[in-house]
């Protein structure tokens, strides 16, 4: 079954820097860092970070003094919440000016590209539809949209703002906050997403500017954290393991799929026809009761399996009568 996450950048999001961090020893958390993480786990979100990391293509320092931050990050968090885990590492150490000709590239993996999000969807098994996105750059915003995301912009007011956070973008976040905290609790609030507009595509990548990151490779999840991927899981509350809109539209499937069949003649009256009828009636109003309903996701649920079950009978009352 899949699961929602909650995607983070890693730089000026998750931690403080805006610049090319190689040393692990200088990596100080975002004021509520650990708390949101563990808030957002607790809701039964997958935590996963997506960076651009192009000073590893620049020369400035490597994929393993990325790891070794990352490395960092997992220890100051569990130390602060030891809920606080995060399930993946993603990033790009690609960019298409970069010094070091293995890495000097443009690649989807990098921001506003989506290409981490959707490694990390298929390593996790990830709802992209259900997930969110938190990153204090529009580039981070563009590439949640591209994958379906819906988007935080997050700024602390007490922090200069970072290069990558004055570039333009084509998309726009759905909440903007200075709090990690704000953020959480606005993922909380808002609840299951509806229907969306399809992803942004991918079809002109407009060139982004600082910060590539380095791939993880896709590894198994376990109860270790990996350098290049932590991939530590709790058991945790699913909230797509019951989605009415899903229940709805299944409903309303069946219920087309049988309105499709021609009308019987007035002469072929049979009671198992009357009482389809009628159950055919009560679904489709239960329905609609649901959709005014739609508020309260527990009476939304029962009133969805009643629809569930008039359905069923609907069915099984015209095939008894095609059968007799």
């Amino acid at each position: 079954m899949k699961r929602p996450a909650l995607f983070f950048d890693r730089d000026n999001t998750l931690i403080i820097n805006d610049g090319y961090l190689a040393n692990p020893a200088d990596v100080r958390l975002m004021d509520g860092a650990a708390q949101a993480i563990a808030s957002a786990r607790a809701m039964g979100y997958l935590i996963v970070t997506v960076s651009n990391q192009s000073g590893v293509a620049r020369g400035l320092h490597s994929q393993a003094d990325v790891h070794a931050v990352n490395a960092r990050l997992d220890q100051l968090l569990r130390a602060q919440n030891p809920a606080a885990v995060i399930d993946r590492h993603e990033f790009c150490p690609d960019h298409p000016q970069g010094v070091i000709a293995a890495y000097r590239r443009d690649s989807d993996r990098r921001k506003p590209g989506a290409g981490m999000i959707h490694s990390a969807a298929g390593a996790l098994d990830i709802d992209l539809a259900q997930s969110w996105l938190i990153g204090d750059a529009p580039r981070d915003v563009e590439a949640g949209r591209r994958a379906g995301l819906r988007t935080i912009l997050f700024h602390h007011p007490d922090l200069t703002a970072s290069p990558a956070s004055a570039e333009p973008s084509i998309a726009q976040p759905d909440f903007t906050t200075d709090s990690l905290t704000q953020a959480v609790e606005h993922i909380q609030s808002a609840g299951p997403a509806p229907d969306r507009l399809a992803p942004v595509h991918e079809t002109d990548n407009p060139e982004p500017s600082d910060g590539s990151s380095s791939r993880s490779p896709i590894t198994p999840m376990t109860n270790q954290n990996h350098s290049s991927a932590s991939s530590t899981t709790q058991p945790t509350t699913d909230p797509s393991h019951s989605d009415p809109a899903r229940t709805a539209q299944q409903t309303a499937q069946l219920i087309l799929r049988e309105l499709g069949h021609p009308i019987p003649a007035a002469s072929d009256f049979s009671v198992s026809r009357l009482l389809a009828g009628i159950t055919q009636i009560l679904a489709i109003a239960a329905l609609f009761f649901a959709y005014l309903n739609r508020a309260s996701a527990p009476q939304v649920q029962n009133i969805l399996l009643l629809a569930l079950v008039l359905q069923t009978m609907t069915i099984t009352l015209l095939l008894m009568n095609r059968l007799r």
